[in-house]
């Protein structure tokens, strides 16, 4: 029984390696040196419970839209990459949270209810938790469901299905009234807002950008901000 279940693994093997060679095989003739980029923007109205006496490094990558350039605080090995999507969190302009996610699969899954955490220094010098999680109101995991040959994005968040074309986007303002969420329509955003400030109700813009093809080339490794 042993013999052959080692045969069988020795067997499988090859056959995977083959399968993740014609993957990354398929994935290059398809991009070729280039990758669908998306951003994430999550902006809460007081997510933040408080503005920092100094502000701790958090911001690990830089982007700059206009040339096409990701920097990356280390190198990448982009063989094979099809999908790329940076999410940043931020409140009140102070930004609390990033991620960068490089895939493979043309699929990425970001949890965007997953508690997280910005501390800073305190007056007395003690570690301070700035963020409030309970006022980020967002609807679950935003799900990138695939990525087509074109640079078309299929993207799932809650109960809504997204598809974003190159150069495509799509905005959501949902507030925490006293019954619960209620998404805001675009043309009362600014209303809205302002009724949210006043009655410290908690509100969570939520951008998706799909901006298209990015050569491989402009990734580099650095520090953000050099």
């Amino acid at each position: 029984m042993k013999n052959r279940m080692g045969l069988v693994l020795r067997m499988s093997l090859p056959v995977c390696a083959c399968l993740l060679i014609g993957t990354l095989l398929v994935r290059w003739i398809l991009f070729g040196d280039s990758f669908v980029f998306v951003t994430v923007e999550e902006s809460s109205l007081n997510a933040i419970t408080g503005w920092p006496l100094t502000m701790p490094e958090l911001s690990q990558v830089f982007i700059d839209t206009g040339e096409k350039i990701l920097v990356t605080p280390g190198k990448k090995n982009l063989l094979g990459i099809c999908l790329g999507v940076y999410y940043s969190a931020s409140s009140q302009g102070v930004e609390f949270h990033e991620r960068l996610v490089l895939s493979r699969t043309g699929k990425a899954v970001l949890d965007l209810t997953a508690p997280v955490s910005f501390v800073a220094p305190g007056i007395d010098g003690e570690a301070v938790e700035l963020v409030n999680n309970l006022a980020r109101v967002v609807s679950g995991k935003l799900k990138i469901v695939k990525t087509r040959r074109d640079g078309t994005v299929e993207l799932e968040y809650g109960s809504k299905r997204i598809v974003l074309g190159p150069g495509e986007s799509w905005a959501e303002l949902l507030v925490l009234e006293p019954g619960g969420p209620r998404a805001i329509s675009a043309d009362r955003w600014k209303e809205e807002l302002d009724r949210c400030v006043r009655l410290a109700y908690p509100a969570t813009r939520l951008a998706i950008a799909n901006r298209g093809f990015w050569p491989k080339s402009g990734v580099k490794a650095g520090i953000a901000g050099d």
